[in-house]
């Protein structure tokens, strides 16, 4: 009887064993072949497909001796207050439209705004939905076209949209009588 005892004791230190050793070589491999740390972070994709290889302090070098010719983004301030998105926005809602273009591989931003309660103000922060526009686009926006023109940087992967962390119930509800935009503010709501 005590041999049994000492046999199913046995079985369950070897199983015990050989879980443990499966448990740390799951850990091994998806350490190894699945972690963020294994990506390179070291190459930035460049808007001719390359990969050119960058880091914050190489990409803040390249900012600081960018001779990019920015467009005139006071137009665009008085161009965007009068756009019947923006002047939909409600009080509650924060949407962020950043402008960026590419240098030696380094994505620049240029000019960041929130618009908010029906107005554009510059600046940045926390956002219900994020616009990312290419710089290029500043000068064929007008009072009507914004979407138009977001549309068009949309086909030509001039643009980035994402939203932030709000639920589509919030969304839903903080927008509602904006939902003439979701296609335009690449929403996709089921609303």
């Amino acid at each position: 009887m005590k041999w049994r005892k000492r046999g199913r004791i046995k079985i369950i230190v070897v199983i015990l064993v050989v879980l443990v050793t499966a448990i740390a070589t799951g850990f091994l491999v998806y350490d190894t072949y699945f972690s963020q740390e294994s990506i390179p972070a070291s190459s930035t994709s460049s808007s001719s497909g390359g990969s050119v290889p960058s880091g914050p302090s190489r990409c803040s070098l390249v900012a600081q001796n960018d001779s990019y010719v920015k467009p005139d983004f006071d137009r665009l301030m008085r161009v965007m207050e009068n756009q019947p998105l923006v002047l939909d926005v409600p009080e509650k809602g924060r949407i962020s439209l950043r402008f960026f273009h590419f240098t030696e591989g380094c994505r620049i931003y240029d000019k960041s705004y929130i618009i908010s309660d029906g107005r554009i103000m510059e600046g940045g922060g926390g956002a219900d939905i994020y616009v990312t526009l290419a710089s290029s686009y500043v000068d064929r926006i007008d009072e009507t076209n914004f979407c138009d023109v977001v549309k068009e940087a949309r086909a030509n992967d001039g643009l980035g949209q994402w939203t932030g962390d709000v639920s589509e119930t919030t969304l839903l509800w903080r927008y509602k009588s904006m939902l003439k935009y979701k296609e335009c503010l690449g929403l996709k709501l089921n609303g």
